[in-house]
């Protein structure tokens, strides 16, 4: 029920946008507009199903760790 409230909303705001920027002809702003609409949607799409428990995404915190962890290991600064 979440998720459709959120792609709703979604929605909402490129009704609102796409044909401003079309009118305007503003190509540039709507290619950024649509590529910065399609990751907030899925990274809404996966926080809301990290809450209701049906996707695992791993922590940042974690992620963040284990590459930087990596990455000094193979520069030899431990």
């Amino acid at each position: 029920m979440r998720m459709a409230g959120v792609w709703t909303g979604m929605l909402v705001i490129a009704l609102m946008q796409v044909p401003v920027l079309i009118n305007k002809k503003q190509w540039k702003e709507l290619v950024a507009f649509a590529v910065f609409w399609v990751i907030a949607g899925i990274y809404a799409s996966l926080i809301l199903g990290t809450y209701a428990g049906d996707i695992a995404v791993p922590n940042h915190t974690e992620l963040l760790d284990r590459f930087f962890t990596a990455l000094y290991q193979r520069l030899g600064m431990e």
